[in-house]
């Protein structure tokens, strides 16, 4: 039985951003530290308002908060890749783009049980593969453990290796 429940965010309602920064900026504060950056405050907000602003421009386009008793616990980003990574990838594969589980709530499953979530959906959304660019500290570990593998493609984007699942 499933023990989360998930919000798709709406630029239309407005409580949708307070909710999402609320797990948005701890996400983005610890990728930073993993890649040795610096982001302020202030503009990883922006980047939030950015991304809650496009959704509903395509129907297999996903930013979700992931709840646990009627807390955010979790937010990820996927979608159908429609233009690839530089061409090193076929068009079509689903790609998650951000995934976040509070601290506090790491290994006891909800990570699992959020990328099945996300996995059902892309199967239904018609992604064949699932890639991603984790980062080196938390992601390679959790991502190689469900299945992902590295492809030896680098992003020059995300400057990381692409990691594939097959659905």
């Amino acid at each position: 039985m499933s023990r989360l429940t998930y919000l798709q965010l709406s630029k239309d309602e407005p409580n949708h951003f307070e909710l999402a920064k609320s797990v948005w900026l701890p996400f983005c504060h610890e990728i930073d530290i993993h890649d040795g950056i610096t982001e302020s405050d202030e503009e990883i907000i922006e980047d939030c308002k950015r991304r809650i602003g496009i959704q509903g421009s395509r129907p297999d386009m996903h930013f979700e908060l992931a709840f646990l008793n009627n807390e955010v616990i979790g937010l990820a980003m996927f979608a159908i890749d429609l233009g690839t990574v530089y061409g090193l990838l076929e068009k079509g594969y689903g790609t998650i783009m951000g995934f976040y589980i509070k601290p506090e709530y790491r290994r006891q499953g909800y990570g699992r049980e959020m990328f099945l979530h996300i996995e059902s959906i892309l199967r239904h959304d018609g992604a064949p593969k699932i890639h991603l660019t984790p980062d080196g500290v938390t992601g390679e570990p959790f991502w190689t453990a469900l299945g992902f593998e590295n492809s030896g493609k680098f992003d020059p984007d995300d400057e990381k290796y692409i990691y594939i699942k097959d659905m």
